[in-house]
């Protein structure tokens, strides 16, 4: 059995769904979750526009283990605006025995706008885990994901992950592969810090904007928050298909890295809303 099909095969644990009401405000109008997830109530902070849902999602097990297969959907109807989160950083534990997996699907209807802003992995030693990301998006929708990670020895020492598999699909709402992206890399690699993989940079991000109406304003957006610092080595460029644009980030330490995912966080608001988004607390 290949690892996909013990994702699918696994009953999902959360599934969120949000609606523009009447009076047009997002609402969570259906929720599904259970354990180890903990979803916060909606929030609508200032600064942001009218009737923008602002979501934590949190997690009550400490973390990713080894054996979980996890599988979350996000839907977002037409006109709904939320912006959903994590509480802190999300510590995939030791796996000496086995690997986890987990998988998102980001569905965006007409005119939606979906912010999917999770604080980094922290990948411990022995770790292995599998992501899956599925962005489903009209024409007229935007959706902003972001992924990232660091490497943590508790002990002290030079201990490494294992293996961190990551796939990112993203698909019009027909089923179409727009475009494709995937990387496997391992805590050793980063380690040896080799010239041309990612040198001294020891962590990694990537903002994907996805933006059908106009990729040439979401690479636009993206490349302003490219920032001139000794600290990161970050680049911009358009997504295939003409969904959108993306951002990749190598940095030093984890204090650069958030600022440049802020940063392309900003751009990318501004660019859809007009306005940057209220700050939020952690």
């Amino acid at each position: 059995m290949k690892p996909d099909d013990l994702v699918d095969a696994t009953p999902a644990q959360f599934e969120l769904g949000f609606e523009r009401s009447p009076a047009g405000a997002t609402i969570l109008r259906r929720q599904l979750v259970a354990y180890p997830f903990h979803v916060g109530r909606v929030l609508h902070v200032p600064g942001d526009p009218a009737g923008f849902a602002t979501v934590y999602v949190q997690s009550c097990s400490g973390g990713l283990f080894q054996g979980e297969r996890l599988r979350l959907a996000v839907t977002a109807e037409a006109g709904a605006q939320v912006h959903l989160t994590t509480a802190a950083s999300t510590i995939v534990h030791a796996m000496p025995d086995g690997a986890a997996e987990q998988s998102l699907t980001i569905e965006a209807r007409d005119g939606a706008l979906v912010e999917y802003l999770p604080d980094p992995l922290i990948l411990f030693p022995t770790a292995e885990l599998r992501t899956t990301l599925t962005i489903r998006a009209a024409v007229d929708a935007t959706v902003l994901a972001a992924e990232s990670f660091l490497l943590h020895d508790p002990k002290g020492g030079d201990g490494a992950f294992d293996l961190l598999g990551s796939e990112t699909r993203i698909e019009g709402v027909d089923g179409r592969l727009l475009a494709l992206d995937r990387f496997r890399i391992d805590g050793r690699s980063v380690l040896a810090a080799r010239p041309g993989v990612n040198g001294t940079f020891g962590l990694q991000g990537t903002l994907m904007l996805v933006h059908r109406s106009n990729p040439a304003g979401a690479l636009e957006a993206l490349q302003s928050a490219l920032p001139e610092s000794p600290g990161v080595f970050a680049g911009a460029s358009l997504l295939p298909g003409d969904c959108g644009a993306w951002l990749r980030v190598l940095a030093s330490d984890a204090i650069a890295l958030r600022a440049v995912m802020r940063a392309g966080w900003i751009a990318a608001r501004r660019l859809v809303t007009g306005s940057a988004p209220g700050p939020r607390r952690k």
